[in-house]
């Protein structure tokens, strides 16, 4: 399993470059707040056209953003699978595994609106993150002045270390696999990866503590500073317009309405 952090290389150009790194930073906020608070899955789908649209719009790397959302779609699962088993009162289904399993209703409908609006926040965050660098979103962390610079400091580290960790944990899976070990079935595969993963992590704490205190004893503060980039009006047009469309979609806008009436043409 492959990890990649989900930022852009530093000679890609496009022109949502032009836009301030933290604007960039805020939109995805901006469209995914409305729909994790209010419970409306046609919501979460315009909201979803919306983004593809801006991702064809501005050439970004639609097909890279997919691949990466593929790779959440097993965890998102293990959020959602186990909703209908208890939650709601209409038993849709029962299955007879030495022990009754109700499968209700309720429980279904509200897996499947949660799964649409996890994969939704996913898909617009990976949207405007990948149309960052790292140095950018860096930037862009210490532009927000609510988060503590040695917080931010920390981030950089932990950043730093998710591919160190994707690499080793690559190199022990080529190993066993060299060793004849084999692995019948992905999720046996995940559970391998999760599991050494973990003992990478713990390892890799005191590696990034050690890390830390080094460059305070070299006169490291935990504030990061970099060359000022000025914040245009075209910015600030662009962060009210994205406030207007995400206030019209989620109040004004009847979209269930105009859902049921598309379809209508259809059939």
């Amino acid at each position: 399993m492959d990890i990649e952090l989900p930022f852009k290389h530093e000679d890609e150009k496009n022109f949502i470059n032009k836009i301030h790194p933290l604007i960039r930073f805020i939109l995805p906020f901006i469209l995914v707040v409305p729909f994790l608070i209010i419970n409306d899955v046609y919501l979460v789908i315009t909201i979803i056209i919306f983004v593809t649209f801006f991702n064809l719009v501005f050439r970004l790397h639609l097909l890279k953003i997919f691949s990466k959302l593929k790779a959440l779609i097993p965890f998102i699962l293990l959020i959602t699978i186990f909703v209908p088993f208890y939650v709601g009162n209409t038993v849709f289904f029962q299955l007879n595994i030495g022990i009754p399993l109700n499968i209700y209703v309720e429980g279904l409908a509200y897996a499947l609106t949660l799964f649409f609006r996890i994969i939704g926040a996913a898909f617009v965050f990976l949207t405007f993150f990948t149309s960052l660098t790292y140095s950018e979103f860096i930037e862009a962390l210490t532009k927000l002045r609510v988060i503590p610079s040695f917080f931010v400091g920390s981030i950089v580290i932990m950043l730093h270390y998710i591919p160190i960790l994707a690499r080793s944990n690559r190199k022990v899976l080529e190993a066993q696999d060299l060793r004849g070990k084999n692995f019948t079935s992905y999720w046996q595969r995940l559970k391998t990866h999760g599991f050494i993963m973990g003992k990478n992590v713990v390892h890799n704490m005191e590696r990034s503590e050690k890390l830390y205190e080094s460059l305070k004893m070299r006169g490291f503060s935990g504030k990061i500073t970099f060359a000022p980039k000025k914040m245009k009006v075209v910015d600030i047009s662009i962060v009210f317009s994205f406030f207007t469309i995400s206030f019209l979609l989620s109040y004004i806008i009847n979209l269930e309405q105009i859902y049921t009436e598309v379809i209508k043409l259809f059939f």
